[in-house]
């Protein structure tokens, strides 16, 4: 790769054309089809991962490089577009609001150089076009289907863009993302005409109550890191004349620290409880899947992260510590348990539209998509020159 301004065009081409285009977690199947056809015109060999996932890989022609495995995140969030762009989602109620549609580009991209350099270039490396990320699935289906097998993978890389800083770079010196698990809580209450009020039991007021109560648990309890509960939906009753004798609440605890959260669901369960004895009402909470856990980068991989990251971007790289750990996770920490990883992210804000990850306004700058592709691939080539040097070192 000797000049970054080359792929501006191609990245941004690709870019707009996943971002018109998005598709909901296990079913993006136009965007798999895509994928498909990109990478088997440039010498791919691809295995399929169902229903719409991909693990691809060139033929290796040295099998004595070392294995690096970068992954790409596919689907859509399930919101309304917002941002007015002339290349908006043309898919009605879905939208490419985390930066997906640029994780694609680079990486099909990243995908075409090294397929006309593959000769040349001191690693092979194997993309993961992993489906329903959103949804905390893609990771594990990736896996089942031997993502980092035959042969083992040697390091992983993953990245991100994200919209709350200018033009920059990003890397954790050591834990890198955030322990995250939804939670469902019931409210179970009795239903009556309001006319009877007294023969009922108040669902939503014991909801109320136990929301603020959760508020309260935020603004009191300080963790050793960043920690919190938080209600994103609730939903209850069926008419306005009847006493609502159920609610449900979704939502989740996330916490930088293992203790933290576990801290954070024993005062939860106890908050409920106590709300649930003081309306009179039945109160239940249960995780809705498995805990995402968090991850922390290697830091052989993190010094070669740092120098690619300070060679194209300078001053605007940003080596950032486990106190500045955003309250974030990803089921990308499955890789991380296999194999060592390394977790970048590309900086991209617009002045005057820095909305975060998962807003329906979000917009990232694309003057950041050539400069992470240089990035990318100065770090995948450092991995593979520090391979060989070690491999030399032992014989």
């Amino acid at each position: 790769m000797n000049n970054r301004e080359e792929y501006r065009e191609k990245l941004t081409e690709l870019r707009r054309y996943f971002h018109r285009y998005p598709e909901l977690a296990l079913k993006e199947e136009k965007t798999s089809a895509f994928i498909r056809e990109y990478l088997e015109k440039r010498g791919y060999h691809l295995t399929k991962v169902p229903p719409t996932g991909w693990i691809a890989q060139l033929p290796a022609k040295d099998k004595k490089k070392c294995t690096i495995v970068l992954r790409a995140e596919m689907d859509g969030l399930p919101m309304e577009e917002k941002t007015g762009l002339p290349y908006a989602s043309v898919h009605k109620g879905c939208m490419h609001a985390c930066g997906h549609d640029a994780i694609l580009a680079t990486a099909l991209t990243m995908a075409e150089i090294l397929a006309q350099e593959q000769d040349d270039f001191p690693a092979n490396v194997r993309f993961l076009f992993e489906p329903a990320e959103e949804i905390g699935e893609g990771a594990g289906r990736m896996i089942e289907a031997g993502a980092l097998e035959n042969p083992k993978a040697d390091a992983f890389l993953m990245f991100h863009y994200a919209t709350d800083m200018p033009l920059g770079m990003a890397v954790h010196d050591g834990q890198a993302s955030a322990m995250i698990g939804g939670i469902r809580i019931e409210v179970h209450g009795k239903s009556s005409h309001w006319s009877e009020a007294s023969k009922g039991i108040d669902s939503i007021y014991a909801a109320s109550l136990a929301v603020s109560r959760i508020h309260e648990l935020n603004q009191t309890y300080h963790g050793s890191a960043p920690c919190l509960v938080g209600v994103g939906t609730i939903h209850g009753g069926e008419y306005a004349n009847i006493i609502a004798d159920h609610v449900v609440m979704n939502g989740n605890i996330r916490a930088v620290k293992e203790e933290d959260f576990q801290e954070l669901y024993r005062r939860l369960t106890d908050i409920l409880k106590q709300t649930g004895q003081e309306t009179g009402t039945d109160i239940t909470v249960e995780f809705t899947k498995e805990p995402v856990l968090a991850f922390a980068n290697d830091p052989e991989l993190t010094e070669i992260g740092t120098r690619a990251g300070g060679e194209v971007f300078g001053d605007r790289f940003v080596l950032e510590g486990e106190d500045e750990v955003f309250l974030s996770g990803d089921n990308a920490y499955r890789y991380f348990q296999r194999t060592k990883g390394l977790f970048t992210v590309f900086l991209a804000a617009v002045p005057g539209k820095e909305h975060p990850l998962h807003h329906p306004g979000f917009v990232l700058d694309e003057e950041i998509l050539p400069y992470s592709l240089e990035t990318l691939y100065k770090i995948l080539y450092s991995i593979g020159k520090e391979y060989e040097k070690k491999k030399e070192g032992r014989t």
